[in-house]
């Protein structure tokens, strides 16, 4: 059996979790205090908009988006990267400009890495250490509150204008979003004052859908949404019939916001506590018995991206 017909997601579920000495359904490792990623992607795996500033940059928040989102302060940073010997200096540069300013946003420290050759386009792989804020979490169960930071739709567009040739107009917001993602440096604050309520935390790069799948595999409970929050032009899409819900679900990786699983009795106090630091979180569904993911009680088919199978 090839790569391609197993899929990264069933890769990991089947063959490297036979290898690691932690749940393959978590994005982070955590030893001590200690808060552990890497997280990376093929330089000819980013959109004609993108330049290797932007590159740099987004690599480093993908990392950083499950430290924060976990629950963890990034501290260090290291990276891999592999270049062609052809390309100009002033450009590879660049890629290092943008690794070192996205670790200054975030006050952590850049210190060094790996450099490789490649006859290709090349690829940067970025390695996260970070200190864990919360060292002790209430257990998650059903009934627990499920809430995320922001409304989706910005990357959806973006790909789906790329995969349309066009034919979806690009929104401004959706190329400044990929060009240089962010993640809210307030969600450390929030993690630091909500431990006692927080059971769970991740962020949603990989797509929702994908993301709730390794959650309740990590829980062993499932989810249902009562709402997918949408911006307006995506929202649209589904009004007007143009895409289904899941199809939209299908193109929103990238999406670098945060899902929290809360305590039901907490959920108010969670929600005051997030609206004091600035943040305006949604919530979305709870955690139930079974292992499904439903929306209003209607069962969702898991779609998203795939590194070895592409979009499924």
């Amino acid at each position: 059996m090839k790569l391609k017909e197993i899929g990264e997601h069933g890769f990991i579920k089947d063959v490297i979790s036979r290898y690691v000495s932690t749940d393959v359904n978590l994005d982070v490792y955590v030893h001590d205090g200690i808060v552990l990623k890497v997280d990376g992607f093929p330089i000819s795996n980013t959109l004609p908009f993108m330049d290797l500033y932007d590159i740099g940059w987004k690599a480093v928040v993908a990392t950083f988006s499950d430290l924060i989102s976990s629950g963890s302060v990034p501290k260090f940073i290291l990276s891999s990267v592999g270049l062609n010997p052809e390309l100009e200096v002033d450009e590879a540069q660049m890629l290092m400009k943008g690794i070192k300013d996205a670790a200054d946003y975030y006050e952590s420290s850049y210190v060094g890495g790996d450099t490789n050759s490649t006859n290709g386009s090349g690829w940067i792989d970025i390695v996260g250490c970070g200190e864990l804020i919360c060292h002790d979490r209430p257990k998650p169960e059903p009934g627990d509150i499920i809430f995320i930071t922001g409304k989706l739709g910005y990357t959806t567009n973006a790909f789906l204008w790329y995969t349309s040739k066009g034919k979806v107009p690009l929104l401004n917001e959706a190329k400044q979003k990929l060009m240089h993602p962010i993640v809210n440096r307030t969600l450390i604050k929030l993690h630091k004052k909500a431990c006692g309520v927080v059971a769970f935390s991740t962020d949603i790069s990989d797509g929702l859908l994908v993301t709730l799948k390794k959650m309740i595999n990590y829980l062993g409970n499932g989810v249902n949404l009562h709402q997918i929050p949408l911006i307006d032009f995506t929202q649209e899409l589904v009004d007007n019939g143009t895409y289904g819900i899941e199809d939209i679900l299908k193109f929103s990786g990238e999406e670098y916001e945060t899902i929290f699983v809360v305590k039901k009795p907490n959920s108010k106090m969670f929600e005051e506590i997030a609206k004091s630091d600035g943040l305006n979180v949604i919530r979305i569904g709870e955690v139930i018995e079974s292992k499904s993911i439903t929306l209003n009680s209607k069962m969702l088919e898991i779609h998203g991206w795939d590194n070895f199978k592409g979009w499924f």
